[in-house]
């Protein structure tokens, strides 16, 4: 009862913060607290629900560490985001953590402060860790791409396929529970699909890597995505309650 009001005032609270006009009461408090409380099944039903991620380069490893792979993502001159970039922006939070971010690419407040999720949209993020008990002090934080493009364009395939090897190691290195994708292009990289973030997100899928490990992952909007389309932060709430109730599963 005492994890139902929580979760019920932490809803409140998501829609309060995020300028959601919602009537609660056209709801009935029973289905309140059946959605609140219903569980996430994060076990794979079939193959489809599986993905293999290739094998990393060789070049990575003798990466063993996250110092070390930070440094090879530091010394790495194959991309060419990296000429116009002023930092790389590798990674915030806890890498002890039991649940990772990995967003799409960084924007101009990131390459300034050499920090992943910042500005308007970082701030959203932080909200929406902070509704379901996570803040950066608890959760590791990373993105797909590490420099930003200019003009904050979206990265193009070539790009994401360079920083690949070097999300993957980074994934191994870290080994999640719980591997968030924030947004479509996170979504597509990993999952290595075409289909739009609206069809994908909110369903577990098995992240299968080359070293044995397995991760069970969700995909979710963007915050930037939500600050254009405030109307879908009712379903990203939904996809919230399933990360916290597979956090509380595995803490």
């Amino acid at each position: 009862m005492n994890g139902s009001k929580t979760l019920t005032k932490a809803l409140l609270k998501w829609y309060f913060d995020s300028g959601v006009e919602f009537n609660l009461s056209k709801i009935k408090k029973r289905e309140v607290k059946q959605n609140i409380l219903s569980s996430a099944t994060i076990e794979v039903s079939n193959e489809s629900d599986t993905v293999e991620l290739k094998k990393p380069n060789s070049f990575l490893e003798n990466c063993n560490s996250l110092e070390s792979l930070h440094q090879a993502v530091l010394n790495f001159s194959g991309c060419a985001l990296k000429r116009t970039a002023k930092n790389t922006v590798f990674s915030d939070g806890n890498p002890n953590s039991k649940i990772m971010l990995l967003g799409e690419s960084p924007g101009e407040e990131e390459d300034k402060e050499g920090v992943p999720f910042l500005g308007e949209a970082g701030l959203l993020l932080d909200k929406m860790l902070n509704a379901i008990g996570q803040n950066r002090k608890n959760t590791y934080l990373s993105n797909i791409i590490f420099w930003r493009p200019p003009g904050n364009r979206k990265p193009t395939e070539e790009e994401v396929s360079i920083c690949m090897p070097f999300v993957q190691k980074h994934i191994e290195l870290v080994k999640p529970k719980i591997l968030v994708l924030v947004g479509a292009i996170a979504a597509k990289a990993i999952y290595g699909i075409e289909t739009g973030i609206t069809q994908v997100r909110g369903n577990w899928k098995t992240i299968k890597l080359d070293s044995g490990l397995e991760v069970n992952s969700i995909a979710i909007f963007h915050p930037a995505f939500l600050l254009k389309q405030p109307a879908r932060k009712k379903e990203a709430w939904e996809d919230l309650k399933k990360i916290k109730i597979a956090i509380d599963k595995n803490t």
